[in-house]
């Protein structure tokens, strides 16, 4: 029994460091197409709509089971509270804070996400924080504040595009505690289309109410980057956390996920010139600690 469960927890830790990957690249892909002139709503648009014919395929793969456990009134409710919150909210708050900031820091501000479900746990569900879990904490955020620190004076706007992204990290560390009772009821793959077809509702009918059709219509470059930022940054990182979420919790998966910043680092350094210097790389090692701690335990 004890093998079975630290497999699966190794399973859950690569399963979201996988995740973390494809959500590192999103902010490159974004930041690649503002600079081409796209804008966050068509790009968010796009991304959604790109999306939404996987997360309707896995719906109905879900309904070929004659086991499946039937929608309650309630799943539904939790559901669409859900989709709003995590995907439609904090996807639209993430992509117009990074018109703002850089790609490291839009990350980083994201990734204070793990704080806010520790937090929120213990308020709402009386969880005790584990001292490896405090320790994991201070370890990853002692690095990100590093990096912060180097960044916030050095871009205009920094204040409020890193407002938006902490409003975005806190709709979604919502969505990460009240998750995982409807993902261990309904399966993972059931859940995360019924919640990212919620958001691409939503998105959807955000873009044709405040710019009509006509925001649709987007040059060649710009369509590739909505294409990989909708395949690669969002329909395999979604059910890869799902999964990953089922198999370690919640609060594990979110400590985990504080390795995407150090990913975005390298990314934005590579494809987009941002600098990176040697209080940026202690600060990633810092974080890169922390996340190992917490896959040992």
């Amino acid at each position: 029994m004890g093998s079975m469960r630290s497999r699966q927890r190794w399973i859950g830790t690569l399963l979201v460091l996988a995740s973390t990957a494809g959500f590192s690249a999103k902010s490159i892909f974004a930041k690649l197409a503002y600079h081409d002139g796209c804008d966050a709503l068509t790009l968010v648009s796009w991304r959604m709509l790109l999306s939404l014919p996987f997360f309707l395929l896995a719906i109905y793969w879900t309904t070929r089971s004659p086991n499946r456990p039937a929608l309650r009134r309630d799943d539904i409710i939790s559901i669409s509270l859900l989709g709003v919150a995590g995907y439609y909210l904090s996807s639209m708050l993430d992509f117009e804070g990074l018109m703002f900031i850089s790609a490291s820091l839009e990350r980083l501000a994201l990734f204070l996400y793990p704080t806010l479900v520790v937090i929120l746990d213990l308020a709402f569900n009386g969880k005790p924080m584990k001292r490896q879990t405090f320790f994991a904490l201070l370890l990853s955020y002692g690095g990100i504040a590093l990096v912060v620190i180097h960044d916030l004076g050095h871009q205009h706007g920094t204040l409020l595009g890193t407002l938006l992204v902490m409003g975005s990290a806190l709709c979604y560390a919502c969505y990460l505690l009240g998750s995982q009772p409807l993902i261990l009821r309904l399966g993972s793959l059931r859940f995360t289309g019924l919640t990212l077809c919620v958001a691409s509702i939503c998105v959807l009918l955000q873009t044709l109410l405040q710019e009509g059709p006509s925001a649709f219509h987007i040059s060649l470059p710009i369509f590739w980057l909505a294409l990989a930022t909708a395949l690669i940054s969002t329909v395999m990182p979604v059910f890869l956390l799902t999964a990953g979420i089922a198999r370690i919790g919640s609060q594990q998966a979110a400590l985990i996920g504080s390795i995407g910043p150090v990913a975005t680092m390298f990314l934005g350094s590579w494809f987009l010139h941002e600098p990176m210097t040697l209080l940026q790389l202690l600060g990633a090692l810092l974080v890169t600690g922390g996340v190992m701690v917490v896959s040992k335990g």
